[in-house]
């Protein structure tokens, strides 16, 4: 295969495409974060997990668009396409899942206490019907 210009700008593109899927993938241990807690030693192995895969990932994709050459652009490009997601898409879909997030959780506390106070009260008349029972 011939290389040009163009097969420089293809490869780029494909890096930045490369580095918003990694964006999307790093997304996926953001949104287990926010729905739980996890403490500071497990968010570094979620990190590290992640930047492990996303380089054996970034490795192949390069090696397979570049015909085995391993490029440094590539990596560079692949990590902006993953930087420019991560400070737009990204934060934008997370201010709407926290908005969702918190929507859900008012919801939910609703929905605990009517359960809650549905429940004592048939603890209450269940508890009363058994001393009744009893004389």
């Amino acid at each position: 295969m011939e290389y040009t210009h163009y097969t420089d700008l293809h490869s780029m593109l494909q890096a930045l495409a490369a580095g918003v899927l990694m964006g999307l993938y790093y997304d996926v241990f953001r949104l287990m974060r926010r729905l739980t807690h996890f403490d500071r030693i497990s968010v570094a192995i979620q990190d590290i997990f992640f930047w492990l895969t996303s380089a054996v990932y970034l490795f192949f994709v390069c090696v397979r668009l570049n015909n085995g050459y391993i490029r440094i652009y590539f990596i560079f490009f692949a990590l902006t396409g993953w930087g420019i997601y991560y400070a737009t898409v990204g934060r934008i879909a997370f201010a709407i899942l926290d908005v969702i997030l918190k929507l859900l959780g008012r919801v939910l506390k609703s929905v605990r206490k009517v359960f809650f106070s549905a429940a004592k009260k048939i603890y209450i008349i269940a508890k009363g019907k058994s001393e009744l029972y009893l004389l």
